[in-house]
């Protein structure tokens, strides 16, 4: 027992209880002080990824012996501009003997001459195949049609406007194929109608 002023020895139980409630809460005190300096663990998600999922895929036609994708980049109308300065040059070829128009409207080269020209003949048919291609390819794409039509187009055109003696390719004895045929001196000019003038009726004297 506890009497007034004095502590009961013989038994303690009650003081230890005391003591022990006491340190559980400094502990508690502590436990709590200390959280407040813990980094805080956001529990939010965090926003998701958006994915468009709209995809343009573009579909064309290719070969292995087309120019680079970089040659689209070209502008139309400057290609038609070098072609037109290089019209001149490209004949001088043709009369020589040295080019021919190929079934896909293009150029081959049937000779190499030796020294500077030669180098000359080449970079000034790589030039022009190079414009020709870059005008059938984005003819191709305007009009939504197969490559292989325009440069058939191509070649009839180029064909039709051949001078005599130069080379040009033709189609073959067996289907599918292709054979070189010089252009005959004796080949006709489109025929014109001639003009028929009809004479006028004299006029009739007044009485």
């Amino acid at each position: 027992m506890i009497t007034a002023g004095k502590t009961n020895h013989a038994n303690p139980t009650p003081l230890m209880q005391l003591n022990a409630e006491r340190l559980l809460l400094l502990s508690a005190a502590l436990v709590l002080s200390s959280c407040k300096n813990l980094p805080q663990i956001p529990i939010t998600t965090p926003k998701p990824l958006e994915v468009n999922l709209n995809m343009r895929l573009d579909v064309y036609q290719y070969r292995g012996d087309e120019p680079q994708d970089k040659q689209a980049l070209k502008n139309s109308s400057e290609a038609t501009e070098r072609m037109r300065n290089r019209m001149e040059e490209v004949q001088t070829l043709k009369n020589n003997q040295l080019v021919a128009e190929d079934h896909r409207g293009l150029l081959q080269i049937r000779e190499v001459p030796s020294g500077d020209w030669g180098a000359q003949v080449k970079k000034a048919v790589a030039a022009e195949n190079d414009d020709r291609m870059l005008l059938m390819r984005q003819k191709a794409k305007d009009a939504n049609r197969p490559l292989h039509e325009i440069e058939d187009e191509q070649w009839h055109l180029r064909t039709e406007q051949a001078d005599s003696g130069e080379w040009i390719e033709v189609p073959g004895t067996t289907p599918g194929s292709f054979q070189w045929k010089r252009v005959a001196a004796d080949k006709a000019p489109p025929v014109s109608q001639p003009t028929i003038t009809t004479p006028a009726t004299p006029a009739t004297p007044k009485p």
